[in-house]
């Protein structure tokens, strides 16, 4: 069974061997621009119509903290260094951590 995964600015096709139980990397390419926009898309959207709970975005930040890939610029602004969004108003953490369908780059953020 293959398997398509982003992790970073990566995107994978994997499929296990079924003698050994490893992961094979089939493909590797880095996500393209339209696939960065209709991830964007979905997340700004999924804010329009609500927001996650608090308990949610105190986890997701607690997440983030503990991130290499982040960059705080102040207490009231932090990027992602490893999302591809460009370091903007729309892109800031606080604002992703609210929103339903924003994800974390390497699959950090649970539900």
């Amino acid at each position: 069974m293959k398997i398509h995964l982003n992790l970073g600015k990566w995107s994978y096709e994997v499929e296990q061997n079924e003698e050994s139980g490893q992961l094979e990397v089939l493909r590797r390419a880095p996500i393209g621009l339209l696939e960065k926009a209709v991830q964007y898309a979905k997340a700004e959207a999924s804010g329009l119509v609500g927001s996650v709970a608090l308990p949610v975005i105190e986890a997701r930040k607690a997440v983030c903290e503990g991130c290499d890939s982040l960059k705080k610029v102040d207490d009231q602004t932090w990027y992602c260094k490893s999302c591809g969004c460009p370091e903007w108003e729309r892109s800031r953490l606080q604002l992703k951590w609210e929103m339903p369908k924003a994800t974390c780059p390497f699959h950090k953020w649970t539900e």
